[in-house]
């Protein structure tokens, strides 16, 4: 038939909401249904020994699961969004512009410079401390610009 189970083994006094989420994981990445936007992350390699990268996506898809709920009801389409964030300038280019929205964060020993890709095209470079807080501030921006009405 159609059905597909998720059953997963909760940890000791483990929250059993885990198995909605990978059950949403399971249909989103199958093309089935979008739950929420798309973050592609960078797996690091010996070019991304710094844990920013790793941060700022986890940031990120923290930003953009507790955001929906407003962003759902405020912005219809919303949650088939794709978000990048990759850890170097050599492969996080191509994988950002291949988003809606993406960010290419320096590798170990770069400058400390972040082009971010929108829609395909580079949009800006983000310098300084706050990049993360910048690339958010630029994600609600491209949400309300696309999907406002």
């Amino acid at each position: 038939g159609d059905t597909i189970r998720i059953s997963l083994t909760p940890e000791p006094d483990g929250d059993r909401c885990l198995e909605v989420e990978v059950a949403q994981q399971l249909l989103q990445t199958m093309g089935f249904r979008q739950f929420l936007p798309v973050v592609t992350a960078c797996p690091g390699c010996g070019r991304t020994t710094s844990t920013v990268f790793q941060q700022l996506a986890k940031d990120i898809q923290d930003h953009l699961n507790t955001s929906m709920p407003i962003w759902r009801e405020k912005y219809p389409g919303v949650e088939g969004m794709s978000v990048a964030v990759m850890g170097c300038i050599v492969n996080g280019p191509g994988e950002s512009k291949h988003a809606d929205i993406g960010i290419s964060l320096p590798g170990t020993g770069e400058t400390p410079a972040a082009p971010v890709f929108i829609d395909g095209q580079k949009a800006k470079t983000l310098r300084g401390a706050d990049i993360a807080d910048q690339f958010k501030l630029m994600v609600a921006e491209y949400i309300e610009e696309r999907f406002g009405t």
